[in-house]
């Protein structure tokens, strides 16, 4: 009976363990994309991450990227960043569309915010100038991904 009860202990501090050291794990990798969601082989990535920071018309940094598995010529990338709770399209509400080069890559200006998500999109997609919620890889969005702001 003491080797069971010695057992359940120390799966009990284990967990324990594992559960103290998710929030710690979470906060050194934020700088790693989140999950990327797509609707087939198509995929786009974030490699210049803006800084963190509050938002407003002063505070640009350049953001970039790639995408994978689509006709390049024939997709675009909407850009948003998360400031004050709600999602907004960058660079601009009346230009929310980044071409993409022959070679996958993409780059922007945005405006500062806690995170970051790029949509792979058709060219018939109608970016929302606001959204409380990103939307998920179907019709005309391919793929999203979405990464914290550097610190």
């Amino acid at each position: 009976m003491k080797i069971r009860y010695s057992r359940r202990r120390a799966m009990w501090y284990l967990v324990a363990l594992l559960s103290a050291l998710a929030p710690l794990s979470l906060a050194l990798g934020q700088n790693q994309p989140e999950e990327t969601r797509s609707n087939g082989k198509a995929s786009i990535s974030i490699t210049g991450v803006p800084h963190a920071g509050e938002g407003g018309p002063g505070s640009k940094e350049p953001i970039s990227g790639k995408v994978t598995g689509v006709e390049c010529n024939k997709h675009k990338v909407v850009v948003y960043v998360l400031a004050g709770g709600t999602w907004w399209v960058q660079p601009t509400v009346a230009s929310p569309f980044t071409d993409i080069d022959d070679n996958g890559k993409w780059e922007t200006d945005t405006h500062l915010g806690s995170t970051y998500a790029a949509l792979l999109v058709k060219p018939s997609f109608k970016a929302l100038p606001t959204t409380d919620a990103l939307p998920s890889a179907h019709g005309d969005v391919v793929a999203v991904v979405r990464v914290a702001g550097t610190k």
